[in-house]
């Protein structure tokens, strides 16, 4: 049996315009035994169908802040830059990958950009709503905050827990969640750090940075180990 292929979208450096995938979500989906595959922002509409083709699954990554346009607000002073070409590479992605009931797995921004494209909200600065929740600075890899996981949800049954800590920094938030989603997890002060689609074969996304605490406990390979479980075609948790 061939190794799973799960295409993660990238990060993107100005300099050069480089596009590359941090080691940590390399790793976790090397080590719950799936093949990583960069999939390049000038990936076009028209090109989508194919590229799926060669892959299992997909994994929505961290990165900048997802345009305002996207889900018809206007963008406020606090709102950081965004990159265009990604957020609509990532909304042909999403669609596609949506309509061939594929497994798919978001991080981060990747929560953000899925409820976006969706017909969800988003929060443009958390600290302007919520006061300052005192983030830790990006790539610390320490467990900061206390998430809370919502009963009879498939998140809650992939960590097995009712409460965890984890490794989180953003300014923005899912606000409204999309049509046909469940919120499953909460962080402080209710901010939404998890949700899910109970209608699809595996669509689950999280606020926080798992692939960042690989290692240094019992639950973050767990949403990693579930997402290729589902890829495969066995239980998801």
């Amino acid at each position: 049996m061939r190794t799973p292929r799960i295409g993660i979208t990238p990060y993107r450096r100005e300099e050069g315009e480089i596009q590359y995938i941090p080691p940590g979500y390399l790793m976790g989906v090397q080590l719950a035994g799936g093949e990583p595959v960069l999939i390049p922002y000038e990936t076009r509409a028209e090109e989508m169908d194919a590229l799926l083709d060669g892959l299992d699954g997909v994994l929505f990554s961290g990165g900048p802040d997802v345009d305002p346009a996207r889900y018809n607000r206007t963008r406020e002073e606090k709102c950081g830059p965004s990159y265009p070409p990604r957020d609509e590479m990532e909304g042909h992605l999403l669609k596609g990958a949506m309509e061939r009931d594929l497994p798919i797995l978001g991080i981060c921004r990747g929560i953000q950009i899925i409820n976006a494209t969706l017909g969800g909200t988003l929060i443009q600065d958390v600290p302007t709503v919520y006061g300052d929740l005192h983030q830790q600075p990006p790539g610390s890899g320490d467990f900061f905050h206390p998430v809370e996981l919502k009963e009879n949800t498939r998140t809650r049954a992939i960590f097995g827990c009712a409460r965890m800590m984890v490794d989180s920094y953003h300014h923005q938030a899912v606000e409204t969640p999309a049509p046909g989603f469940v919120v499953s997890a909460r962080g402080p002060k209710g901010i939404i750090e998890a949700m899910e689609r109970p209608g699809s074969r595996f669509l689950v996304a999280v606020q926080w940075h798992p692939e960042m605490t690989l290692g240094k406990d019992e639950f973050s390979i767990r949403i990693f180990e579930a997402f290729l479980r589902a890829v495969r075609g066995e239980e998801a948790v």
